[in-house]
Order: structure tokens, then sequence, then C-alpha cells
């Protein structure tokens, strides 16, 4: 094999996306766009791609934020994007990689590991062996999946019985949907964003992060919002983001005064149909509950989600590779420091 890895800057990134964009194991957060979001939230981003014969084949978007000192991680979500089914090249990948982060770490950028996510099923394959399995994971570890490459007709064929009678119930009292690629409506979608936060009690991102969501998405159609209405008032909203072969809903809204006319089910049809009109064949609900459990995270959106039908994916969930010796070297001289060493 002749394996090399090299820094990859933006004008690959074309090339790039059509590789990750298409990659099962990927997402968006490996995207060049996703990319440029995070360094305008202040986080630091290189691209890494691995070659073989100078042909680009893979690659891996390392995230972390500047160092001061801390003990944190290089941050390589839904990724690395290599050929998991051949053990052999994948090790010699990962082997590169950690090679370049370390380099990264030692250079002055701090971190005493690196954090991968690839999307491949358990159970976890033996080259990550040395690997630890994070305390945290940075995307849900059980997806809904839809075809959405399929009809409008099919679609609503295998959605459950309740979830095609509330998507008809949305189309009898009139819901109407329209896209958005405007910033000007991300104050109507936060509004509803932050009201249905607060009636789930989950944490909500605040109001900068989808205006510097926006600028960046919007403009090269990598994200749209969709609006629900009902007599010219915007009654609910969802935010989908667009990267290669998936579509995936990513946040959303509704006001508490409208819920009964399940705008949405209306949402998400929209959402499916301009996917599919964008090349998507796929369409994930990003995280739910497979097991029923009424006290879990994603209970109350589990089962509205599954209205939908469509099929479960279990990822592996992160997975840390330690740089011992770095975290020793920092941890060390604190520990005499408190031991009055």
């Amino acid at each position: 094999m002749n394996l090399q890895i090299r820094e990859i800057g933006s004008v690959w990134d074309d090339e790039w996306d059509a590789i990750a964009g298409n990659a099962p194991e990927a997402g968006f957060m490996q995207s060049s766009y996703w990319a440029e979001f995070k360094r305008a939230e202040g986080c630091k981003s290189v691209r890494y791609g691995f070659f073989e014969d100078d042909l680009l084949f893979g690659g891996a978007t390392i995230h972390f934020y500047p160092g001061d000192g801390q003990e944190g991680f290089f941050i390589c979500p839904e990724g690395p994007v290599i050929p998991w089914e051949d053990l052999d090249r994948s090790r010699a990948c990962l082997r590169l990689l950690q090679s370049e982060v370390l380099q990264l770490a030692e250079g002055g950028e701090g971190g005493v590991g690196l954090r991968i996510e690839p999307h491949i099923p358990p159970p976890r394959p033996s080259l990550l062996r040395n690997w630890n399995r994070a305390p945290v994971d940075l995307t849900p570890v059980h997806s809904l999946i839809l075809d959405i490459g399929q009809s409008d007709e099919s679609i609503l064929a295998q959605m459950h019985q309740k979830g095609r009678y509330n998507f008809r119930l949305s189309q009898r009292h009139g819901v109407k949907v329209r896209s958005s690629s405007s910033l000007a409506d991300i104050p109507h979608f936060y509004k509803l964003f932050i009201e249905t936060a607060g009636r789930n009690g989950f944490f909500a991102e605040p109001y900068g992060f989808f205006l510097n969501l926006g600028s960046i998405l919007f403009p090269k159609r990598n994200a749209r919002l969709y609006l629900a209405e009902m007599n010219g008032e915007i009654i609910a909203g969802i935010l989908v983001v667009f990267y290669g072969r998936r579509a995936t809903y990513l946040y959303g809204g509704s006001s508490n005064l409208f819920r009964r006319f399940m705008p949405n089910y209306a949402l998400h049809f929209a959402a499916f149909q301009e996917a599919r009109q964008q090349g998507c064949a796929e369409y994930d609900f990003y995280g739910y509950d497979p097991f029923g459990q009424p006290d879990h995270l994603y209970a109350g959106f589990s089962r509205f989600k599954l209205q939908f039908g469509g099929n479960r994916q279990d990822s592996l969930g992160a997975h840390d590779f330690i740089f011992y010796d770095r975290l020793a070297s920092r941890l060390l001289p604190r520990l005499a420091g408190k031991a009055g060493v």
C-alpha cells in the first residue's frame, strides 16, 4: 500500500464533499460548509486527505478549540472517511491520522486525545481495540432513516396509520408550508424553537448560533427552513441540512396554540419532497429512542418520528484514542502541586 496523508485546503472542497457526502459512515459534520460554520463559532478545523497513488479516497475533518493548556480532545465528528470494510487499509489510515493529530497537539494546540465517531454499526471492529468508548456522543447512536427515493404515495403507505391521519388532518385544516433560505425568517423560527425548548425542557442553542448557521449554509442551499402557516401566521418550523445522499432534520419548533392542527407532519413531508429534488435518497430524523423508554431524552420526539415509518440505524458511538504520554505530562505536575510536592 502506498498510503499517504496530507492536509487539504479549500481547493479540495468539491472533491472532498463528493466523497464524504456519499460515504455511509460520514455525515454533514464532515462537510466543508460545516467546518466553515464551526470556524465562525470560534472553533479551529483542519482537514486531512488519505491518498493512494495520488488519488484522494478518504479523509477526516478535525475540529478543536484553541488550546489554553486544557486537557481537551481533537474531534472528528461523523468520521473519519476510510474503507472500514478493509481492516488493513483502515488500520493504516487511523495510524497516519493519530500521528498527524499528535503533531498538532505537540505543536501547541493542546489536547490529549482524538475522538472519532463514524456511523458504522456495532460490534466494534478489531482495529479499534486500542480505542476507548467515549463518555459522550456527538451525534445520536440510534437514528431513524426514511427512504425518500420512493414516491409520495409510497411514503404515505408505509407510514403508521396515525401518522397518515395527522398529515391529512394538517391538509384539511389548510396548513401551508413554505421553504426559506432567508435570514429574515430566523427570528420567526427561533421564537418557536425557544417555545418548544421550554415546553420540553431541552437545551436551546443561542440566537447567534442560528444566525451563523444560516449565513453560511443558506446561500449554497446546504440548509433550509420550512415554515408552516395558517391564515398568514407562522405556527411551526423545522431546519433541515443537506449533504450528499442525505437530508437531516436538525431542529424544530412549534407554537403551543396550534399543535392540534398537526403542522409538523406537513413540514416534514414538504422537506421530503424538496430533499428528493436536491438528489437526496435518505431523510435522517436524527435521533430517537428505539426501546420505548418513557424517561428517555428523546421519548416524546420518538413517538412523533416513528409515525413516519423508516428504518432504525445503529451506530458504534464515539471512541477516544488517548495520547497517554501527553496526558501524564499534563496531569502529573498538577497532581504534584495539589499534594504539596
